[in-house]
């Protein structure tokens, strides 16, 4: 389990609200005459990060517009029949949209209760409808989303290629792992993979890069056959949902608030690129050799 170094506290009506950001543009070292010679490194550039907009919509289980309409609009088929029989069988929708959405479906992707990105504490309304976040990625390096609230006793059942499994999780949390990678046309690639943290926090040595480290950590249940991978260009929103009934698939424990009162337990989770970007080996004025590998991850909840 990697060490959760920076992290940002998405409130979506899961968690405690606030939020903390990775500064990863750093200002260049200044040399002038009294530097002692060897002491002087090259200026270091910044490092590039992906600019996204997480949203998170509530809605009630019967929300016709939310579960049926807006999904004619959604492209699901980049994925293969096989990554979408795997979702579905385990209560999960994933799309991208790329035009536009009726008037009335896209009022309900707008609300409030939106905040740019910052680098001190900004809690969000945990009582929102709608919950919207500006985040920055480092292009390559693993981050976290958490999806529902934490709950003391979760039972999941899960499908898979060797049939159906159970397990129960205690102080757990529900998550999508995520990796965000620019490509060299501007698009953005989210490599994405639902998680269950749970147990005690626990040390344990973890190799790499040629090193050891001693992190410390809940234990990880990572569902890699869930995993999928989508190429959104700027102007698109890669769109994650609950499909089927109130079971502990998957897709319900990912996206669902058991200890809600108000109907309003479900929500629909949207990741949208705010603006293009490219890969850093097709820019111009990054110097040779250039490396971002000791900035620490960035986990978003």
């Amino acid at each position: 389990m990697r060490t959760m170094l920076f992290t940002i506290a998405l409130a979506t009506g899961l968690a405690a609200p606030g939020c903390r950001l990775l500064d990863s543009d750093r200002d260049a070292p200044s040399s002038d005459a009294s530097t002692p010679l060897g002491q002087t490194d090259r200026p270091r550039a910044a490092a590039r990060t992906l600019l996204l907009e997480l949203l998170f919509v509530r809605c009630p289980a019967n929300d016709a517009e939310l579960h049926d309409e807006l999904w004619r609009y959604v492209d699901e088929q980049f994925l293969d029949p096989g990554t979408r029989g795997r979702l579905a069988a385990n209560g999960l929708r994933v799309g991208i949209v790329t035009g536009q959405l009726p008037a009335a479906i896209a009022a309900r992707f707008s609300g409030t209760t939106a905040a740019d990105d910052a680098t001190n504490s900004c809690p969000l309304s945990t009582e929102a409808l709608v919950s919207r976040r500006h985040v920055r990625l480092l292009p390559g390096r693993r981050s976290e989303i958490v999806t529902a609230s934490s709950q003391p006793e979760l039972l999941l059942l899960e499908q898979s290629p060797d049939g159906v499994s159970g397990g129960t999780y205690r102080d757990a949390s529900p998550l999508l792992a995520i990796v965000a990678k620019p490509a060299a046309d501007g698009r953005v690639t989210i490599e994405a993979v639902p998680e269950i943290r749970h147990g005690p926090v626990e040390k344990s040595w973890v190799g790499e890069d040629g090193m050891f480290r001693l992190e410390s950590g809940q234990k990880r249940h990572r569902m890699e056959h869930l995993g999928f991978t989508a190429t959104l260009p700027a102007d698109a929103m890669l769109l994650v949902g609950h499909a089927g009934d109130e079971t502990a698939t998957v897709g319900d424990r990912l996206l669902r608030d058991h200890d809600r009162s108000d109907g309003n337990g479900l929500r629909l989770m949207a990741i949208r690129p705010l603006t293009a970007t490219l890969d850093p080996l097709f820019t111009a004025d990054v110097a040779a050799g250039e490396s971002t590998a000791d900035d620490p991850p960035l986990v978003v909840r």
